[in-house]
């Protein structure tokens, strides 16, 4: 991707955890949680600063195998669906049919969100799961 010059070029790797509470039925929708930097606690809603643009590259689960199954929904302004990836086990980072997603923009001020959903019913004690999502910032800072 050719950058113009002003601009500077970052990939970083955001950690995507959701935990699905105990004996919840199958199919159910919880708020994830997102960490774009380890030094700041995550966040449910992660906004992209103004002067910044962002692209979604990758996302990807392991490479142990999941707890149980999730489905992870992107999601652009609170009511955009940008994706859905597939259950973990078949976005799993060692499996080498993994499907990739589709490049996806967000512009500046554009704010991302992220719902897990479990395919399966969750036992008794809680289940987390976490994904990881690979980002590129251009920003002019």
């Amino acid at each position: 991707m050719a950058v113009r010059a002003g601009v500077r070029e970052v990939e970083v790797t955001a950690v995507v955890s959701v935990t699905f509470a105990a004996t919840l039925p199958a199919n159910n929708k919880t708020v994830a949680s997102i960490t774009l930097d380890p030094a700041y606690p995550a966040v449910n809603l992660l906004q992209v600063p103004i002067d910044e643009s962002w692209v979604i590259e990758d996302v990807y689960y392991g490479p142990a195998a999941p707890v149980e199954e999730a489905i992870f929904e992107f999601l652009k302004n609170l009511s955009t669906l940008l994706f859905r990836t597939p259950p973990t086990s078949a976005i799993r980072v060692d499996n080498v049919a993994r499907p990739k997603v589709a490049p996806v923009i967000l512009n500046s001020a554009d704010i991302l969100s992220i719902v897990g959903q479990n395919t399966t019913v969750i036992g008794a004690a809680p289940v987390t799961e976490t994904a990881y999502l690979k980002i590129r910032r251009f920003t002019t800072r």
